[in-house]
């Protein structure tokens, strides 16, 4: 009996003093997260993905008592940061940050060396942004709505030319798509990013472009570019006159978007506490009142519907791209 209690009693001062040693309910393990945590972002840097996650950090970090930092690999359409990730270990300590473009290059790119539906943990779709098509006042003084510019590309046919932000990307499907609703041929131009090509349509070398509001609203709020058409589901807040494709009869709808993925493997827990403080973040008054001023609004989704979200665009995007023989180089 004495040797039992002696035992015993010797166990327990063991523990006591190593907190680290293994007992019948498991190892000991550090809090998540116990150190920095790295923010791929497969694009430039001062765009809007890393613009938008700037207003989550400091909650985010004040929550986690953690770092996040970005970590920019743009390139390849974005999917050299993206393979970087896929491969990076599963430790929720280097997650990729990115938008929509997740779910079109894989139609583009087969060769990729990444499959997004299995080697990608969804932790979090962050934001949604409104798309708009957007005229250029300079070259289209007179169009105001989508019924103008229909009527413009009756009476010149061919005239027409759309600028987009790279071949096979968001901005460039939503041209075509439209172009293709409406019956007006649009002429693609296309650009190495945002920036030329809102050059060239503030100046008139183009007429019109796809993009989101928050891209857009300087030269709209300085009468540079028009809006004539939102391609989400929901009018914006900050155009609510403003018409969706949807409500005029056109099968057309382009929201864009910022999401957070983890590699595959990554443990449910880890998963579920970024998603738990993300959301958080993100849903701060402060931080969502300056997004809607952007023509952006919080969605702060949950896992599993961000993965569902993720697959079903995966299926979509591949059905367009087919049926209007998109290609990502012309």
């Amino acid at each position: 009996m004495s040797t039992s209690k002696f035992s015993v009693s010797s166990l327990l001062l063991a523990v006591a003093l190593c907190p680290g040693i293994v007992t019948a309910q498991g190892s000991a393990q550090p809090a998540y997260p116990s150190r920095t945590v790295t923010m791929v972002v497969p694009f430039t840097s001062g765009g809007p993905n890393d613009s938008e996650f700037r207003l989550f950090q400091p909650r985010l970090q004040e929550s986690t008592k953690q770092s996040f930092v970005f970590d920019f690999k743009p390139g390849a359409t974005s999917t050299i940061g993206t393979g970087y990730v896929a491969k990076a270990a599963p430790d929720g300590y280097t997650l990729l940050l990115t938008n929509g473009s997740m779910t079109i290059h894989p139609n583009f790119h087969p060769d990729l060396p990444y499959d997004v539906a299995k080697h990608f943990d969804p932790v979090i779709q962050l934001t949604e942004r409104y798309t708009v098509l957007m005229v250029s006042t300079t070259a289209l003084p007179n169009v105001h709505s989508l019924a103008d510019l229909v009527t413009y590309g009756k009476a010149n046919p061919g005239t027409l030319n759309c600028g987009d932000a790279g071949a096979g990307g968001i901005t460039h499907i939503a041209c075509v798509s439209l172009s293709t609703a409406i019956g007006i041929p649009f002429t693609a131009v296309h650009y190495k990013g945002v920036s030329q090509g809102l050059i060239d349509v503030i100046a008139g070398r183009t007429q019109l472009t796809a993009g989101t509001i928050f891209v857009g609203l300087p030269a709209i709020k300085a009468g540079q570019l028009r809006p004539i058409v939102a391609m989400n589901t929901v009018r914006s807040k900050i155009f609510p006159e403003l018409k969706t494709a949807m409500e005029l009869g056109y099968d057309v709808e382009y929201p864009t978007w910022l999401g957070v993925y983890a590699p595959a493997g990554t443990p449910p827990a880890i998963v579920r506490r970024l998603n738990t403080e993300m959301a958080a973040a993100a849903r701060m008054p402060e931080a969502m009142g300056k997004l809607e001023a952007q023509g952006t609004f919080v969605v702060a989704s949950a896992p599993e519907v961000f993965r569902q979200k993720t697959l079903n665009e995966l299926t979509r995007w591949k059905k367009i791209i087919q049926e209007k023989n998109i290609k990502a180089e012309e």
